[in-house]
């Protein structure tokens, strides 16, 4: 397994149980994110409908806070679309209704549909006092988890007393631009937890994780045992930040 994995998985293993520990409380944000994959012959469509017709309805109708990611390395010609969402919005109008009217709403799905081969949506937690605002960082690095059962209130103690401060520091360092922690809540197995990890461009990870930056050989092979068994990996994915299709 090579460094930055190891460390990654580390730190996971110290957050993943803050989900089924914190699901529900106060202090999370709660997101709607959605994987969009379009047919590799699509994809320049698909672009322009969001660049020219999607985003500015979007603004339009008020969002103030939607993040697109392509993905390089994982699903190719798969799209990530990340914003806060509350449930009591499905009571009034779709907000390319509400910017378009229900005509031209339809007809610019029609469009995207065209487009698209296939749609999920599911609802996921941010944990806020893990959030370290990334900004407009330009790179996602995403490791999926299941947690040990049983294990979630001592990732809890330790992430908030000792885990936190690391990665903070690796932040205030510039050695990384932003971490967030999220658990699966509707849509797809519950509990799963996601560490987002951004970078300013890409060339970071051909070097050491922001962890063994950050505490040095010792400090990481200590990081890297607390985590031993904590958890198992799902998957890894990397992706691009849309610019132009983030607001």
């Amino acid at each position: 397994m090579g460094s930055i994995v190891k460390a990654l998985v580390a730190t996971a293993s110290l957050v993943a149980g803050i989900g089924s520990a914190q699901e529900g409380a106060t202090g999370t944000t709660q997101l709607l994110v959605t994987h969009m994959r379009v047919p590799p012959a699509k994809v320049t469509e698909w672009l322009a409908l969001q660049r020219n017709e999607v985003v500015p309805a979007l603004k339009k109708a008020g969002l103030e806070d939607y993040t697109t990611y392509q993905t390089v390395v994982g699903e190719v010609a798969e799209f990530v679309i990340v914003r806060p969402f509350d449930f009591a919005e499905l009571d009034s109008p779709d907000p390319l209704d509400r910017a378009l009217g229900a005509a031209g709403a339809a007809a610019l799905r029609a469009k995207l549909g065209d487009c698209t081969e296939s749609m999920h949506r599911s609802i996921e937690n941010r944990h806020n006092d893990l959030f370290l605002d990334p900004g407009a960082a330009a790179v996602l690095f995403v490791s999926r988890y299941r947690a040990t059962p049983g294990r979630a209130r001592d990732y809890m103690r330790f992430v908030r007393a000792e885990v936190y401060p690391v990665m903070k520091q690796a932040q205030d360092e510039g050695t990384f631009a932003g971490l967030s922690v999220t658990t699966s809540v509707q849509g797809g197995e519950p509990g799963i937890i996601t560490l987002n990890m951004h970078y300013e461009n890409f060339a970071p990870l051909d070097g050491p994780p922001p962890v063994a930056k950050t505490l040095g050989p010792q400090g990481t092979a200590a990081f890297l045992a607390k985590g031993t068994g904590l958890i198992s990996q799902l998957d890894q994915s990397i992706l691009r930040r849309v610019a132009d299709l983030s607001f």
